[in-house]
């Protein structure tokens, strides 16, 4: 992977030394689980059709573990609020799942979304965005905008952190795009905070992209790089989308908040991380990027498995220390 000399590229908590790691991304490969992605557009989205059907619809938490309130976004899609808390408080995240796109939210999503409550003492907005069978990725990006604005009218926007894994890390930087091309065309809208995508992808558009996910392709364990070319045709949905918004990398980050990306450096997503901080760099925009040696796609969230969890607290000692800037700031 070639980095700019002026990018910012830190070590972030891995897990090679932690005895349980290699067995579980053994468990891992041996589950086939990079196989639900392989294959033609039509067999992909088969496959994520039948994982759907397994419990990845929205269901109202009937838990007394926070308060949920049911944000029904452009009459149809669920975003829901969770409050540790009746009362708001001041900061919150908004936190978008992954999935390709094409795979729904589990029930363990929640349990994160109220983790994360729990931990950067904020609320937590968790958006059910449109997936790409029947949809495309820029209905995805203006669903996820809604969300963003009707948060707006509760929080401050500097009080607003994005939280995003997989594709929906993707998502975050997209309405970032997003939000550049309405406010070139007349609208004021702020932008939040901070972002924090967790192992984004990107369509490959460049040959050093394409270099890079075929060699990575050898070593990664759940996403295999022809998905990243099927992907193309399931994002656009036979609908005209504009490249920036497929070829997240490239995307117009102009006013970007400053930006953690994390990746695991034996992930096929990771041969995107030198586009993002080019185009950042172009845009005048700062990030960090942060890398698990040897570290699997996502594992920075997933701290229910063996050695994952220290990447999670940095994250989320991140977001605490940035919520503690800000009331400090405004006190």
């Amino acid at each position: 992977m070639k980095f700019d000399k002026q990018d910012k590229v830190v070590i972030a908590p891995d897990a090679m030394n932690h005895p349980l790691y290699k067995l579980t991304k053994a468990l891992v490969v041996t589950a086939k689980m990079k196989d639900s992605l392989i294959g033609s557009k039509e067999e992909v989205l088969a496959k994520a059709a039948k994982i759907n059907a397994k419990n990845r619809s929205f269901v109202m938490p009937e838990d007394s573990k926070a308060h949920y309130t049911d944000h029904l976004i452009q009459g149809a899609y669920h975003c829901l609020e969770i409050d540790i808390d009746k009362a708001r408080r001041k900061n919150a995240v908004l936190f978008v799942f992954g999935g390709g796109m094409i795979l729904g939210s589990d029930k363990g999503d929640v349990g994160l979304s109220r983790k994360i409550a729990e931990t950067v003492n904020a609320d937590v907005w968790f958006p059910y965005y449109p997936l790409c069978h029947e949809h495309d990725m820029l209905e995805n990006v203006q669903m996820i905008y809604e969300c963003y604005t009707k948060m707006l009218s509760f929080y401050k926007p500097e009080n607003i952190v994005f939280l995003g894994f997989s594709s929906g890390g993707a998502l975050i930087l997209d309405l970032i795009t997003y939000i550049n091309e309405l406010n070139d065309n007349g609208s004021s809208v702020p932008m939040p905070g901070m972002l924090i995508p967790v192992s984004p992808g990107s369509v490959p558009v460049t040959d050093a992209e394409k270099a890079a996910i075929k060699k990575l392709d050898k070593i990664d364990i759940m996403i295999p790089a022809s998905y990243m070319y099927t992907a193309r045709d399931i994002m656009s949905h036979g609908r005209d989308i504009p490249e920036k918004y497929l070829a997240t990398a490239h995307g117009d980050f102009r006013n970007a908040p400053f930006t953690h990306f994390y990746y695991g450096s034996s992930e096929t997503l990771f041969a995107f991380a030198p586009s993002y901080a080019e185009s950042y760099r172009k845009a005048g925009a700062k990030c960090m990027i942060h890398v698990g040696k040897g570290m699997h796609h996502c594992y920075a969230l997933q701290y229910f498995i063996p050695g994952c969890k220290p990447a999670f607290n940095e994250i989320m000692m991140i977001i605490k220390k940035y919520f503690r800037k800000r009331g400090k700031d405004n006190g």
